[in-house]
């Protein structure tokens, strides 16, 4: 049970990411959907004001907040990764910085970021 933050945690990027994959998805098919259009030869303008028309500002902007979403949730996790190591299994900064293949300084920020006390509010977000 002393480990189930991490399974949360990695459920929450998990979920994001599949989130984010589906509004990508979603982008992508209207635009391949459009270039098709094109290349049968519909003109330029109507193609653009399909996009346009059918909420193409909306969509992209809703696959970068996804993808952002997705960004959000694997730096809350590697942050409560490097706290968990830290706290919990009694390693090092240098320690954890060679495990995780990333500065000394990049975990000593991870550290600092994750507030133990959110871990015990709020599991999920370790």
């Amino acid at each position: 049970m002393e480990q189930e933050w991490f399974a949360l945690a990695v459920e929450n990027v998990v979920t994001a990411g599949q989130r984010a994959g589906a509004a990508i998805e979603r982008a992508t098919g209207e635009l391949e959907s459009c270039r098709d259009a094109q290349r049968e030869g519909v003109p330029l303008s109507k193609v653009v004001d399909r996009l346009i028309g059918g909420g193409g500002r909306e969509t992209r902007l809703g696959a970068a907040e996804a993808f952002r979403d997705f960004e959000r949730a694997v730096a809350s996790m590697r942050a409560a990764v490097v706290r968990g190591l830290i706290d919990d299994e009694d390693l090092s900064l240098s320690d954890v910085a060679q495990r995780m293949r990333i500065s000394r300084q990049a975990v000593a920020r991870l550290y600092r970021s994750q507030d133990p006390a959110i871990r015990e509010k709020n599991p999920g977000l370790r």
